[in-house]
C-alpha cells in the first residue's frame, strides 16, 4: 500500500509542476516523494489505546491464541488499569498484551 501511495503522490507533484510550466528533475520528484511519503504509527499499540477494553483490542490487533493464556478476570478491563495495575496477574496481561509473538 505505501508503494502506491508514494506513486500517487509523484504523479500528483508532477503534475502541479507540469501544471505551472515546468518539468521537475528525477533529484526534485524523489525529494517529494521521501518528504511526503509518511507512515502511520502503529494502531494496535497497546500505549495508544489505554481506553479500549483488552477484549476489544485483542480482538482488533492480536492472534486468537493469546486467549489461552491471558488472564481472563482482565477482559473486561481497559489497557489503562491494566498496565497501572500493580497485581502480579495485571502485569502478566500488560507483557502479553505487548508480546510481538501476538502481533496480527
Amino acid at each position: 500500500m505505501r508503494r502506491g501511495i508514494g506513486r500517487a503522490v509523484a504523479t500528483a507533484a508532477f503534475v502541479a509542476v507540469a501544471a505551472l510550466g515546468g518539468v521537475p528533475s528525477t533529484t526534485a520528484a524523489a525529494t517529494t516523494t521521501t518528504a511526503t511519503a509518511v507512515v502511520a504509527d502503529d494502531a494496535c499499540a497497546a500505549n495508544d489505546n489505554l481506553g479500549e477494553i483488552a477484549n476489544n483490542f485483542i480482538s482488533r490487533c492480536r492472534k486468537g491464541s493469546i486467549r489461552s493464556v491471558f488472564p481472563g478476570q482482565h477482559y473486561g478491563d481497559t489497557l489503562g488499569y491494566i498496565k497501572g495495575c500493580g497485581e502480579a496477574s495485571c502485569r502478566t496481561a500488560w507483557k502479553l498484551l505487548n508480546d510481538n509473538r501476538f502481533k496480527k
